[in-house]
């Protein structure tokens, strides 16, 4: 009759203990290092406790050594554990004992788990003892460590049995290594090579936008890099559980098909090889398109040559890898390198001849509201309470739904000139519509906003829009605390207003000012002027700008006296110079001065009213034309602003006749 025990093997486990426990040990002194050392020598007085207080989780502390040891001791402990599979001897040896491949495996895998999870239960423990002993309550709690514990272990797992599963693909112990990261990084770096790769091949694909989305929650590895910033959710919890369950299922698997000779084979599987031989070469394919892509500026012929490049390079290296060897450049695998770039050729002519995507724009019946930013990143996903009023609304209004349409069409028409007339004016469009039937039609471009001045004008000046993108127009006038308005600059004064009556005053004026506003004057303004700050209570303000252009809240400023507080002056400048510049090339804001200093042909004036008239037609935004700069009286500080021939006051324009 058999032995009951004969599922467990205590030779076998002892071997398993003596040969690969010590990276266990290991993993424990460095945790012992991490938490419990570290909370004793930051907590050991109330001096030290002072300055410690602000701690969002136990991954707070060294949380470098921490992220460290999560990532590398489970793969460490997977390739030590299964070496044995890549050494024909100790192979041979394991599989000659008198145990089924089955149940060598749960010895070996159950061992891995084992030497993983006590380090840190050891530790949760001891983290206890520390914190009852050194009073630790108001800072974190026990909930705190079952989360740390839990979450440790739920990533040690799952690194370890994708270490694992590597094992049984693989008869080399260095490639087991390295693919063991790559399989883990490969939906975020497959994920990049793709999303780029299209935006290089397809005008106006979303690739930033989607690349923002949830790419960190890709892999383990990146995910793991955010845990000192928040919690593992339930949801990456069950996604973890089921699959460590999963990658132990199909190591079994794969370790019971797999033959001995394997061993010391760089894939172990023949069926294998072709995909990985081929699926390195697209990765570097890819590669070598956005590589050159990014530093030959897009070019067209650079992007080809980029994607024949990467395809020999990344052929080549796959058989290298397999064949173990350098000597792999033979007729046979030539002709397979030839039939891979055909298809790929082909399947690349045939996206860029049909055109369809590109020039997709739907129809106003089709199109239930369109989004429309220059920043999609707040848009993407969660976004803190701050945030919430920087996030632009939809527009549901058939006139500004068939503005952007407009806009859009043009922009598709101007592919060719788009992308060739890059400046640093140049930034980012993001359009998205929400169709009748639920679904999207999304995309991104990269223009030159002055190209399109006239349609955008028709949609930033429409009130659907501003109300939609101003946050002034979504906060809550009850629940804001104080609004604060400081000049920038160094002047030391400001104005705060915490009457509500008051409040609602500035809040309404300022609105009937954006509403008044000008789509040339939104831009040319951009940023100019002094500092607004709105502070709703509980952590929850924002900032905007009071602009030269907020005509009737600065006349109210006026009324009651509190311009001089709210705004730079000319009783703040001593004088101001400026220059006329051609920015055709590229200019330094040092040699302008000294330029202005120097040279007898720029104009300088200290005359008050000439002083006012410049600070209300500057603006932060190069501009063609002219750059001024004032000089401060107080300290040595010298701010440069810049005229166009639009806004530089008549006596400017008179001197540079």
């Amino acid at each position: 009759m058999p032995s009951k025990m004969s599922s467990f093997n205590i030779e076998l486990i002892l071997q398993i203990g003596r040969s690969t426990g010590w990276i266990s040990i290991v993993y424990f002194l460095g945790l012992l290092f991490a938490l419990p050392l570290q909370l004793v020598m930051m907590y050991s007085s109330d001096e030290k406790r002072v300055y410690n207080t602000n701690v969002d989780n136990l991954f707070y502390y060294d949380f470098g050594i921490q992220i460290g040891l999560m990532v590398i001791v489970p793969v460490l402990l997977a390739v030590f554990l299964f070496r044995f599979l890549h050494v024909k001897q100790a192979s041979d040896l394991m599989h000659s004992i008198p145990l089924k491949r089955d149940k060598i495996y749960h010895h070996y895998a159950i061992a891995g788990i084992i030497f993983l999870v006590v380090p840190v239960v050891i530790t949760a423990l001891f983290i206890m003892i520390v914190r009852a002993n050194l009073d630790l309550t108001a800072i974190f709690s026990t909930k705190d460590i079952f989360i740390w514990a839990g979450t440790t272990i739920l990533f040690d797992l799952l690194l370890f049995m994708a270490g694992a599963f590597i094992a049984m693909m693989t008869g080399l112990s260095v490639v087991q290594a390295v693919l063991t990261y790559i399989f883990v990084l490969f939906p975020v770096g497959i994920t990049v090579l793709v999303c780029y790769n299209l935006k290089i091949l397809l005008y106006g694909f979303p690739s930033d936008y989607l690349l923002n989305r949830d790419l960190n929650n890709m892999s383990p590895i990146t995910l793991a890099f955010g845990l000192n910033a928040k919690t593992l959710d339930w949801k990456s919890v069950v996604i973890f559980l089921v699959l460590s369950i999963l990658l132990y299922g199909l190591s079994l698997f794969f370790y019971k098909k797999r033959r001995l000779e394997a061993a010391s084979e760089a894939i172990a599987f023949v069926n294998l090889r072709s995909v990985f031989k081929y699926g390195v070469t697209i990765c570097v394919m890819l590669v070598g398109g956005m590589y050159f892509s990014t530093v030959q500026n897009s070019s067209t012929g650079w992007i080809i040559f980029g994607y024949v490049i990467g395809t020999v390079f990344g052929f080549f290296i796959g058989e290298m890898v397999l064949q173990k060897t350098w000597r792999v450049f033979s007729l046979g695998r030539i002709k397979g390198l030839v039939v891979f770039s055909a298809i790929f050729a082909v399947l690349v002519l045939g996206v860029k001849t049909l055109g369809v995507y590109e020039k997709r724009v739907p129809d106003q019946s089709e199109i239930q509201n369109v989004l429309i930013t220059d920043n999609p990143y707040l848009f993407i996903g969660q976004y803190s309470s701050n945030e919430r009023f920087h996030v632009p609304k939809p527009l549901k209004e058939e006139a500004s739904i068939e503005a952007v349409r407009k806009l859009h069409k043009q922009i598709i028409s101007n592919k060719k000139l788009n992308k060739e007339h890059m400046s640093d004016q140049s930034g980012d469009l993001f359009l998205r519509y929400k169709l009748k039937n639920g679904r999207y039609v999304t995309r991104e471009y990269r223009v030159d906003k002055r190209l399109y001045d006239n349609l955008f004008k028709t949609i930033y000046e429409s009130k659907e829009y501003k109300l939609a993108t101003n946050e002034i127009f979504k906060i809550n006038v009850d629940k804001i605390r104080t609004i604060h308005i400081s000049p920038m600059g160094p002047v030391d004064k400001g104005v705060t207003f915490a009457d509500q009556n008051e409040i609602k005053e500035v809040i309404s004026l300022l609105r009937s000012d954006i509403l008044a506003e000008s789509y040339e004057d939104s831009e040319f303004y951009r940023d100019r002027g002094s500092r607004i700050e709105v502070d709703l209570g509980k952590n929850v303000n924002f900032t905007f700008t009071l602009k030269p252009t907020d005509k009737k809240f600065i006349e109210w400023l006026k009324k009651k006296n509190l311009l001089e507080k709210a705004m730079v002056t000319p009783k703040d400048i001593s004088k101001f110079g400026v220059v006329k510049v051609d920015f055709s090339n590229s200019y330094n804001t040092n040699e302008i001065i000294r330029q202005i200093e120097n040279d007898k042909a720029s104009f300088k004036s200290s005359d008050k009213q000439q002083i006012q008239l410049a600070l209300q037609r500057g603006s932060e935004s190069p501009s063609q034309g002219y750059v001024v700069v004032f000089y401060y009286k107080k300290g040595d500080y010298k701010q440069v602003l810049f005229f166009d021939e639009a806004h530089a006051p008549d006596f400017v324009k008179e001197h540079f006749k």
